[in-house]
């Protein structure tokens, strides 16, 4: 498995035409989550939050280009609890994959992203 120091570098690293899509990915998770920690795990950009400055950070959420699509990774929760909006793609328990040539699903990611957020949450209680 590849090292990467951080996102900045994973992306610069990567395929020059799949650049585009990860800041495209990277950009919605921001702007969705802005206060989500930014590093990389398993060898790609990964995404944890936390409740408070006390708290534990929870992973989540994951992304990375892989040979033949880019891999969304937010975690099993999300993508049984979005099913009915991941139906044209295919998903695996922790994993959906979007094909190159495809649109990223901004408002799939931002959904994906809420739920975890919502399951991170309700975990506390």
């Amino acid at each position: 498995m590849k090292t990467y120091k951080n996102v900045d570098e994973y992306i610069k690293l990567a395929d020059k035409d799949k650049q585009d899509l990860l800041k495209r990915v990277r950009g919605v998770v921001k702007d969705t989550v802005p206060d989500a920690e930014e590093s990389i795990a398993y060898g790609m950009p990964a995404y944890s939050w936390k409740r408070s400055s006390n708290e534990k950070s929870e992973p989540l959420f994951y992304f990375a280009a892989m040979k033949g699509h880019l891999g969304l990774y937010p975690t099993p929760g999300p993508i049984e609890t979005c099913k009915d909006v991941l139906d044209k793609y295919s998903t695996s328990k922790g994993c959906v994959r979007v094909p190159y040539g495809e649109p990223v699903p901004e408002k799939i990611i931002q959904k994906l992203l809420k739920e975890r957020l919502k399951e991170i949450k309700r975990s506390a209680k």
